[in-house]
Parts: C-alpha cells; sequence; structure tokens
C-alpha cells in the first residue's frame, strides 16, 4: 500500500525522468467531481447507516452491528485514504501532505480493507451457523462485542509494520522539481516480499476461503436440501416463498 513515484527509474548511476501525462484542466474538472462525489456518498450513507442503527433498539441486532462496523470502515477509507491518494497519484504525482500523514494514510489503507475484509467473514459466519445449526443458539449482542473488538485488535495490529517503515524520501519530479514521495522502506526487497504475501494471505485469499465455503453451504442449505417429511404441496409452496 504505497504512493509511490511511477515517474522516476535509476539506471546506473543516472537518473531517468519520465514525464507524466498532464491531464487537460476539463478531464481533472470530471475526475474530481467523481471522487467527491463518491466520497460524500460513502461517509453520508455509512454515517445514516450507523445512525439508525444505534438511534432505534429494534435495529440493535448482532448482524447490524456488524454492518455498523462494516460501515465505519467505510468511512475511514473515504475519509482517511480516497481523497489523499486521489491527489496524490492522480493530480499532482507527488506527495504534498507531509512527513506526518505518509504512515497515517499508508497505515488507514491497509487497516480499512483488514476490518471489512473480517467484518465479512464474521457476518457470513453468523449466518452459517444461524441456517446450518439452527438449533444452537444465536451470538449474543456481548459476544458480537468481542468478535468486533477482535476485528479491529487484528486490523490495527497486522499493519503496524506498514506504519513504522512508512516515510516521505524526496526525490526530482518529472519537471526536475525535488518534491516529496510517500513510500515503505523496508530494509531488504525479501522482507518486502514475504510481507506483502502475507497481507496478501490474510487480506484476500483466507476471507475469499471462509466466504465461499459458508455461502456454498448455505445455498445447498436453502436450495438444494429437500425439507423432511411427506411431500405437502401448499407448505413447500410457502417455503419457496420464504427462500
Amino acid at each position: 500500500m504505497e504512493i509511490l513515484p511511477n515517474i522516476t527509474a535509476a539506471e546506473g548511476n543516472d537518473t531517468i525522468i519520465e514525464h507524466v501525462y498532464e491531464m487537460p484542466a476539463y478531464a481533472k474538472i470530471i475526475i474530481i467531481v467523481m471522487y467527491s462525489t463518491i466520497v460524500i456518498v460513502a461517509v453520508g450513507g455509512n454515517a445514516i447507516v450507523c445512525y439508525i442503527v444505534l438511534a432505534y433498539q429494534r435495529m440493535r441486532t448482532v448482524t447490524n452491528y456488524f454492518i455498523v462496523n462494516l460501515a465505519c470502515s467505510d468511512i475511514l477509507m473515504a475519509a482517511l485514504c480516497i481523497p489523499f491518494t486521489f491527489i496524490a497519484n492522480i493530480l499532482t504525482h507527488y506527495w504534498p501532505f507531509g512527513s506526518i500523514m505518509c504512515p497515517i494514510v499508508t497505515y488507514s489503507q491497509v487497516v480499512t480493507v483488514f476490518l471489512s475484509a473480517f467484518t465479512l467473514v464474521a457476518i457470513s459466519l453468523d449466518r452459517y451457523i444461524a441456517i446450518i445449526y439452527p438449533l444452537r443458539p444465536r451470538m449474543t449482542t456481548k459476544q458480537a462485542a468481542v468478535v468486533i473488538l477482535v476485528i479491529w485488535f487484528l486490523s490495527l495490529s497486522v499493519p503496524l509494520p506498514i506504519a513504522i517503515l512508512s516515510r516521505t524520501h524526496q526525490q526530482n519530479d518529472s519537471t526536475g522539481v525535488i518534491r516529496d514521495f510517500c513510500e515503505e522502506d523496508w530494509p531488504s526487497p525479501r522482507q518486502r516480499y514475504l510481507y506483502s504475501i502475507a497481507i496478501m494471505v490474510l487480506q484476500y485469499f483466507l476471507p475469499l476461503f471462509v466466504l465461499l465455503f459458508t455461502y456454498t453451504r448455505i445455498g445447498i442449505a436453502i436450495w438444494v436440501k429437500k425439507i423432511p417429511g411427506e411431500a405437502q404441496n401448499m407448505r413447500d409452496q410457502r417455503m419457496a416463498a420464504s427462500k
């Protein structure tokens, strides 16, 4: 998760400067409007979701608490990640926000993805238990709170190396002006590679495997398995409509 200067390359002791394509003014205006709309809708819509669930007693269910957690991760993504990376990567092609915001933004990017992935896994497991094992007690709100705390702990702790190693460095941009760029400063390429593989497994492959397993089992239980007992046309029709 880096804001990298893709405008320079090293060859021996010389620095080759590649010219960045400069978008016309109308294209920048369109993109700014689109990104601004995304941020406003994301923050506003998810804030409304949080308010509705927390303000009304009947909406305070385990699943809705997980949805609130998912909405919080989306708000963080829209507020801390999208605007900064959009400006740095598309508009300016360098990092204009200083050395303090560099690790904050790169760290927040990974944290929000972990929050979303782990929350989706928690929702799928809750639904899996409710449908596959309907006689088991449902997850209580206290248990859901513990799960959400664990999700936040893992999401904040796993990406800590990114927060520690992300920093700004200066180099010439395409016009020869010295600019700040934000990237991770790993001791060796191998460490960067191994950590990237670990992040990919935890963020993508592991949640994908759990989601595929749980929702496949849920789909089989709902759509494939027949209702036990003698066939009754009216009952089967009601069950099909319920599904």
